[in-house]
């Protein structure tokens, strides 16, 4: 009786350290999962994001190639609450437009998000205020010719933006 008793303690052991085994290799492999997903999402983010602001700046620089619409500039800014403003500059790719009155598109980065700032020209710039379009941490462009180069920085990438502008000026 006592053999018979001991092996059904060995038994019901046994079974139980083998459950036992299978929720662990489970546990573990499940915080794998996870973390194998965290990565293809942030590496998905971060390409979307290159792609969505390259295809952004390409978008605006050809809807509004005409004469003398581009610029280059560094644009002061009023950031913060009423009572609390600071001014910071920015750079930002600005193309000015008349509809029946100068409008200003100011495409730039502040606060970690490549923004647009759309308004008239008689308007004070407000860089906070701007639509984000996605995450970026620096943009800078410079003009050789009809050759507009945009350099635009995201996580540890740098993307150069080449757009052939159709006309001059």
């Amino acid at each position: 009786m006592k053999q018979k008793l001991s092996s059904h303690t060995v038994s019901g052991l046994f079974v139980f350290l083998l459950l036992g085994v299978f929720a662990v290799f489970s546990t573990v492999m499940v915080l794998l999962g996870v973390k194998a997903y965290r990565g293809a999402v942030e590496r998905s983010e971060a390409h979307n994001a290159s792609r969505i602001a390259s295809a952004y700046i390409r978008s605006m620089l050809r809807a509004d190639d005409e004469a003398g619409v581009f610029s280059l500039e560094s644009c002061d800014g009023t950031v913060g609450e009423t009572g609390a403003e600071e001014t910071v500059t920015v750079n930002a790719l600005t193309l000015r437009n008349d509809y029946g009155e100068e409008y200003i598109t100011r495409i730039y980065v502040y606060d970690g998000f490549l923004r647009e700032w759309f308004t008239r020209a008689s308007e004070p710039f407000y860089p906070d205020r701007g639509e984000v379009v996605c995450p970026a941490e620096e943009l800078t462009a410079e003009q050789n010719g009809s050759l507009l180069t945009v350099h635009l920085r995201t996580g540890d990438t740098t993307q150069d933006v080449l757009c052939s502008l159709r006309t001059k000026g």
